[in-house]
This record gives structure tokens, sequence and C-alpha cells, in this order.
């Protein structure tokens, strides 16, 4: 089985099992009685800023202790120093010398977990031609591009090849093409029998990457399940429509002629020294299209029409609220 499980009472042989953990930073509840478990294959891990992601990753490496509850990796607990070689990290922000070459930073990971040295160069290179940076590896990170760099704090991850990987916002800053190029690392890891744990803000990746995601919100599971459940809420979700136009008879009269229409959940009007009608709507092409017609029909001439798009917190924080 694949993917996301209900919690058994008993850490089973699993990639990871999570059972009613809580964190606190000083005065603030971080994560909150989380239970969780998770099969082998890729499972996305989705929230907004502060819903405990981050928090919940840095638990599963080993990074923080918890406040009350447990977690097992294979059955094995993450802070001891087996179970620190069964999880492979790579948090969100950079943690290397910019001054460094791609090589020389693995170089010294490999040092620091206790590599022999004369296995290391070897072990370097094969590392490195598995993320696609053998050929680039003498760069500088400095000048590194964020893929690159994404990819060289992978290699870093399956460097002791850990049976879980755990990858925080992999995804974030990267243009297109390196997107691509990183859903097709992750799905090579998978195929060679790698768990992985992938946090992120980008839902378009993430269902090419697997179909099972964990949605927290304000520390909590709020949903654990296939990655259309999110998506579908993502596109029902209501937006707006701004028209602006400068007579303000003109506009009043828009208002209340579009407000007929099914497809028109609300209006508002803005008045000032712009003119603005504010729609919302879950069907926005279709209320475009009425807008325009009542426009042209009657003479009035439209300074600007546009939806109003969110921020991808926003976006996120949208998928969580009920």
């Amino acid at each position: 089985m694949i993917g996301v499980s209900p919690v058994s009472t008993e850490p089973d042989i699993v990639p990871l099992w999570c059972k009613k953990v809580s964190k606190w930073h000083g005065n603030f509840l971080g994560l909150n009685d989380v239970s969780l478990e998770l099969r082998p294959g890729i499972t996305a891990l989705l929230g907004s800023n502060g819903s405990g992601k981050s928090t919940l990753m840095n638990l599963i490496a080993g990074q923080l202790y918890p406040d009350t509850g447990s977690i097992r990796i294979f059955g094995v607990d993450p802070w001891t120093w087996r179970g620190k070689h069964l999880v492979g990290y790579s948090p969100d922000l950079d943690y290397f010398y910019s001054s460094w070459s791609i090589n020389d930073f693995l170089m010294r990971m490999a040092c620091l977990a206790g590599i022999e040295s004369k296995k290391q160069p070897s072990l370097v290179n094969k590392i490195l031609d598995v993320v696609g940076l053998l050929s680039v590896q003498t760069t500088l990170l400095r000048r590194c591009s964020l893929g690159m760099r994404q990819r060289a704090k992978i290699a870093h991850a399956i460097l002791m090849d850990p049976p879980l990987l755990v990858l925080d916002e992999p995804f974030r800053g990267i243009d297109p093409v390196g997107r691509r190029d990183l859903v097709q690392l992750l799905l090579m890891l998978q195929s060679s029998g790698k768990t992985i744990l992938v946090s992120s803000h980008e839902l378009e990746e993430i269902e090419k990457l697997t179909s099972q995601v964990v949605m927290l919100r304000s520390g909590r599971v709020v949903s654990a399940g296939p990655v259309s459940r999110a998506r579908d809420r993502l596109l029902n979700k209501p937006v707006e429509i701004a028209l602006e136009i400068e007579s303000a008879e003109q506009i009043r009269f828009l208002a209340q002629t579009v407000f007929n229409y099914s497809e028109v959940l609300g209006v508002h009007l803005s008045e000032g020294k712009a003119h603005i009608l504010m729609v919302l709507t879950r069907n926005p092409e279709i209320v475009f299209s009425h807008l325009v017609k009542i426009s042209i029909e009657n003479n009035i001439p439209i300074r600007r029409l546009e939806v109003v798009d969110e921020a991808p917190a926003e976006v996120m924080e949208s998928l969580f609220q009920g």
C-alpha cells in the first residue's frame, strides 16, 4: 500500500509513524496532537506558512524533540544514532558555505558522516551523477541556480542511502524547467525504493509526483488522502473580478444588472477617484462574458477588467478553511 494510512496503536514497521505529537515554540503551539502513518512512496505535506510543516519535518528528521507523543522511523526512535541514519533531510533554507563548490560541500558532508576517506570521492561522484550535478561539481555554490542548490541538498540527503527522505519546500523559487527536472529526480528516487515526504505550495508539481497528501492547518492534520481533493477545493473556491469605469451611474447600473446572473455570488462597489465593481464568482469566464456584453450593449467604456489574483500563501490557506 502506498500513501497515508490510518494510524495504528503500535509503531508497525512502516516508514513513518507519529502518534499524538505536539511541539511548543515558547508560548506558541507549533504542532498539535498530530497522528500520522506513511507507507512507501511519495506523500506531499501541504499547508500555508505557519501551519506546522517545517516543525513536523524537523521532528521527523530528529532535529527537534516533541513535547508530547511518539515518532518512529521504520520502528526506530529518530533521535537515536540508528534512527538518524534512516532519514535523509533537506531543509527549506540553505545551510552551506557559498564559497564551497558542490563537490567541496558533499566531500565535507561525507567526512562528517564518518565515511572512509578513500571511499569518499567515488561515493560523491556516484551521488552527483544520480542528481545530475556531476558535470558541474566544481561550480561554486554562490554561482549555482536555486535548482542546482536544491539538487545539492538532495544529494546530501541521499549520501548515506537512507530509506526515508524528508524534503522541505524543494520547489521553492525554481523555474519551470528546474521544477520539471526535480520532479523527474524525485520519481527516480521513488522507483529506487525511497519513501519521500515532500512539502510544497506547488500543487501542480505535487500532482505530478503523488496522489497522496497530508494537509496541515494551525499545527493540526485537517485532511489526509488524494491530492485531487485539494485541487477540487482550490478550483471550487470563489474568485473576484475587478471592473473599473469612470461613471458612477454606469457602475451602479452594471452592478444591478450583473447581480441577476446565477453565476454571480455577490457584488461590491468602491467609489472614489475610481469607480470599481468587484464581482464574486466561481465561474469567472462566464461572468467576464456577461460584463463585456453588458458594457458593449450599453456603450459603457471599461478602463480595467481582470481577475484579482491571490498570493500563493493565501491560496494555500483557502484549502484549509472550514
